[in-house]
């Protein structure tokens, strides 16, 4: 019979060149945490021990560490991420939720006047996380709408904002459009937003001889790679969103960039935008890197 110590010896055997030990028992953790249905807490009352595994169980095990073993993200396996305390749905041709944005959530809502918006926007959601956990964690949530173009995440994003509104009841809208068609006209809103966020494709393609083989090969270079002629193309044409009437005056745009062009992207969108219109903040995430972007909107 096959147990639970011998599954950790065979993950070992067969993960240590890509992952260190720690990750590899952190990986088979998770695994059997998912196949078996257990809490954390079960889990380790039966670690290290000759717990017993079905053959059902066994099998699926090594057939998913053969899907680790191959480069496939864990959490496309287990078809969920954790961000922001909670478990989301996502699947392959959908972005992984980052760390970095759960940082970029954290800085919006501790910001002074968090507490008084009530109409957003997430431009490219992609799983819908950003706008999943805004709409849970904003207290005056009047209007939430997630942008996104990807068929492969559409469903997914409505999915967890069903999930979000049996829970809590609060309601995202998904709007199915493309940013650059979206800045072509007039605003379509009745009442400018509080707060436009977004997360877009920042990485430039030379950069993929740096990333890793997993991330390269099952996420979806659509949402990581910016235009290699146009590298900041998202960020202009989110600039040209509040010369929309998109943001009311006082509003403000957060957003995720790439840090090596971070200065230049601050200086594009203020250009853009008019610098007697608008003010702008870059911050460092916990690396030190510059990160993120704050915007705050004068209007015209």
């Amino acid at each position: 019979m096959n147990t639970i110590q011998q599954l950790e010896q065979v993950a070992y055997d067969r993960l240590s060149a890509t992952y260190d030990r720690a990750e590899v028992t952190e990986l088979v953790r998770r695994l059997l945490e998912d196949v078996k249905g257990w809490t954390r807490t079960q889990l380790l009352l039966c670690w290290g021990k000759d717990t017993l595994l079905s053959p059902e169980e066994w099998e699926l095990l090594l057939e998913r560490l053969s899907r680790l073993e191959a480069g496939e993200p864990l959490q496309y396996i287990l078809g969920r991420a954790c961000f922001f305390d909670r478990e989301l749905l996502v699947r392959p041709g959908v972005l992984i939720p980052r760390p970095e944005t759960e940082e970029l959530v954290a800085l919006i809502l501790e910001h002074p006047e968090a507490g008084s918006w009530s109409r957003f926007l997430d431009v490219g959601t992609g799983s819908g996380c950003i706008a999943y956990a805004l709409a849970e964690h904003l207290p005056d949530v009047k209007q939430a709408i997630a942008l996104e173009v990807s068929s492969e995440a559409i469903p997914v994003a409505q999915a967890n904002f069903e999930e979000l509104y049996g829970r809590t009841g609060k309601v995202v809208s998904l709007w199915k459009e493309d940013l650059f068609s979206l800045v072509e006209r007039q605003s379509i809103l009745t009442t400018p937003l509080d707060l436009i966020v977004s997360n877009p494709p920042y990485i430039h393609p030379r950069e993929a001889e740096a990333m890793t083989d997993n991330v390269l090969r099952y996420e979806p270079h659509l949402a990581l790679f910016a235009p290699a002629s146009s590298p900041l193309a998202y960020y202009e044409a989110l600039a040209r969103l509040l010369g929309q009437g998109y943001l009311r005056r006082g509003g403000s745009l957060w957003l995720e960039l790439n840090p090596l062009y971070a200065e230049d992207t601050l200086n594009l969108m203020l250009g853009i935008i008019g610098e007697e219109r608008a003010e702008g903040e870059l911050i460092q995430d916990l690396s030190g890197k510059k990160r993120f972007l704050h915007i705050t909107y004068h209007g015209a």
